[in-house]
């Protein structure tokens, strides 16, 4: 026993016996594409990062921007609302009827403050019995106060609401017939 084969060493071979035995050496055409899939992983991953990162930057910017349109719907909203129950207290007291040519009102909510433009817009029908019925409609707009009626540009909110009046002259049910938010 020679002392390289002794407890279980490993027999040593040459590197030209090797090349003998083995043949040419052979090229692999694959040799390199484990690199170009991880490039590619890492390229897409960046890609994906960056888009991310984008948006939720243009989504911070945006909140603010947001927030003050929000704000001012809702104060809108809250604003004709308001208007809304003092019409229908006014009619059913009589102080206000078709003939009115309308007013304006004015409310502070969530620190804006807004003004409703208000207008009579009603109408006569015919009813299923025969009888003359007095549609009362009321037309509002409402913008931000400057202390002057609101200009179509500026109307944030516009609503039709039809107030159904009682045989003794008080208002039974109001009808929300449109409601559209303008900005």
């Amino acid at each position: 026993m020679t002392p390289a084969r002794r407890h279980g060493a490993p027999h040593r071979v040459s590197r030209r016996s090797l090349l003998r035995r083995r043949g040419p050496r052979r090229v692999h055409e694959d040799r390199g594409a484990a690199l170009i899939i991880a490039i590619g992983f890492v390229v897409m991953i960046g890609a994906i990062s960056a888009g991310l990162a984008g948006l939720v930057t243009s989504s911070l910017n945006n909140r603010a921007s947001l927030q003050e349109v929000r704000n001012r719907e809702y104060a809108a909203d809250g604003a004709v609302e308001d208007a809304i129950a003092q019409i229908r207290g006014r009619f059913d007291d009589r102080s206000t009827s078709c003939g009115d040519p309308g007013g304006a009102s004015s409310s502070v909510v969530n620190a804006l403050v807004i003004r409703v433009d208000w207008r009579p817009a009603c109408t006569t029908l015919l009813g299923t019995d025969g009888l003359v019925v007095v549609q009362r409609n009321v037309l509002f707009a409402a913008c931000l106060d400057q202390s002057r009626a609101c200009d179509d540009a500026q109307v944030i909110i516009r609503a039709q609401v039809n107030f159904q009046q009682n045989a003794d002259g008080t208002i039974a049910k109001t009808f929300v017939q449109s409601w559209s938010v303008d900005r």
